[in-house]
């Protein structure tokens, strides 16, 4: 009788536990909806915990601004209103928005790095990891700036070096040396047939004004908020780099064997 009677006390107890906890979590629910009905009674506060969502938060995982060329076919992606984006076009994850084209300002490319498991098929027997590289950058969308990532591998990144190339002749510039992210960017997309099919490839244009000269920022605002940001993005992409997994570039290169 002994086994039975403390069976029955042991489930008493798991009972009593539940109901506390139960108990505790009603409460708990009580006060956070009484708090946040306070918040938002309280038009100055309600505004200061919309502005300082961010802060502290840095570090936190979350979904990538990710901004990729859909190539029909090999990419997955849908729309806002559920339609899937036009082959060649740009499409900003966040957003589910698609471009025909981008103007942008580039504030840092990562350095280079290959992505084990991520085989170039190129490569043959060798099977060596993939080559890639970062771009950070925002998105002029009328009066709004999108920041977004983009990753460059296989036949993409002779463009981005040759827009590397271009750009360093304006940061070396005398006497007024031009940063990149000072630089106003377009972005178009190519489609180009190499021995493996079509694929998609990104061109940069450094738009210039009638006199040959790039067109740069010149509001001083603007200048210091985009500086000030440059420093979290590349930090931003060191840490993409460091965590990033072959399945997920695999994921976000849709695959492509001329990627």
């Amino acid at each position: 009788m002994s086994g039975i009677d403390d069976a029955r006390k042991m489930a008493e107890s798991i009972k009593k536990d539940k109901e506390m906890h139960s108990t505790k979590e009603t409460t708990a629910m009580a006060e956070l909806k009484q708090n946040l009905a306070k918040i938002q009674a309280d038009p100055e506060l309600m505004k200061m915990y919309q502005e300082s969502a961010d802060v502290g938060a840095g570090n936190l995982a979350g979904e990538l601004p990710l901004l990729k060329i859909f190539s029909t076919g090999k990419s997955v992606a849908e729309l806002k209103d559920g339609t899937e984006p036009k082959n060649g076009s740009f499409f900003y994850k966040p957003l589910q928005k698609q471009f025909d084209g981008v103007m942008c300002h580039v504030l840092t490319i990562s350095r280079g790095f290959r992505a084990e498991g991520m085989v170039d098929k190129k490569s043959g027997e060798k099977g060596e990891p993939k080559f890639n590289q970062v771009l950070g950058g925002v998105i002029i969308d009328g009066n709004d700036l999108l920041p977004f990532v983009m990753y460059f591998t296989g036949l993409k990144l002779s463009r981005l070096w040759e827009f590397g190339k271009e750009a360093g002749k304006y940061t070396k510039m005398q006497p007024v040396p031009i940063p990149m992210f000072a630089l106003t960017v377009k972005l178009g997309t190519e489609q180009v047939v190499t021995t493996y099919g079509k694929s998609w490839v990104v061109n940069f244009e450094i738009l210039k004004n009638e006199d040959g000269f790039p067109i740069v920022i010149g509001d001083q605002t603007l200048f210091n908020y985009l500086k000030s940001k440059v420093v979290s993005v590349e930090d931003t992409l060191s840490s993409l780099i460091a965590a990033k997994s072959a399945e997920e570039i695999q994921t976000i290169d849709e695959a492509d064997p001329t990627a």
